[in-house]
């Protein structure tokens, strides 16, 4: 599948090419476009892999190429459903990256793996941008129990998948465990890219250690 995507690529080079220069332009100039537009189509590419695919398996290839960053590691550790190595995995992605907004969230995600509702709930609202603030904080009113509060701060959020996924949270607290998939399976559903196969898995993991 790789070679014929490559392939594709090649070949979309090479008729750029000759459509170019039999409009007369100058080689340095063909060069310079057809290199641009070559590298512009792999990115977009990567791009849509990890915001908006929906294929589990390319994105779990894409992960593995890449997994010797912190930020892409990450899934694959929460695929192995291993709290400690998760853990380690969100410790080394705070490591790295300083940059406020990625240590908020987190910090918050390492919280979540360690059960402390209180410290959740403190970063939560610490978090900076909408509507991964309000997310975290209808997250840590669900642990809680506060599920009115919960729903609540839900009505709020303008992603469907985070609404199936504090869905989910309440009733994984309620032990309702027909809901929690219905409520799971939806927010995998309609989330992409690396989230979706964040989602599905910590799904998975919750449900075997939870529920």
């Amino acid at each position: 599948m790789k070679i014929f995507r490559y392939l594709l690529t090649f070949l979309f080079g090479v008729a750029l090419t000759i459509a170019m220069l039999r409009l007369d332009l100058p080689i340095w100039f063909i060069y310079i476009c057809v290199v641009i537009l070559l590298l512009l189509i792999m990115v977009a590419t990567q791009i849509y892999i990890v915001y908006k695919s929906n294929n589990i398996k390319r994105i779990e290839q894409y992960l593995e190429k890449n997994k010797r960053k912190p930020i892409f590691a990450y899934p694959l550790a929460v695929k192995t459903g291993d709290s400690d190595k998760i853990m380690e995995s969100i410790q080394t992605i705070l490591d790295k990256h300083k940059q406020s907004y990625i240590q908020e969230v987190y910090k918050t995600n390492l919280a979540l793996y360690e059960n402390n509702v209180s410290k959740i709930e403190q970063l939560a609202r610490q978090i900076s941008k909408e509507p991964l603030r309000t997310y975290y904080m209808a997250y840590a009113e669900a642990l809680k129990g506060n599920f009115e509060e919960t729903r609540a701060l839900k009505k709020s959020l303008p992603v469907l998948w985070m609404q199936h996924a504090i869905e989910a949270i309440i009733a994984k607290e309620q032990r309702d465990l027909n809901r929690f998939r219905e409520e799971a399976d939806a927010g995998v559903a309609h989330a992409r890219g690396i989230q979706k196969f964040n989602l599905l898995y910590s799904f998975q993991h919750m449900e075997r250690n939870s529920l």
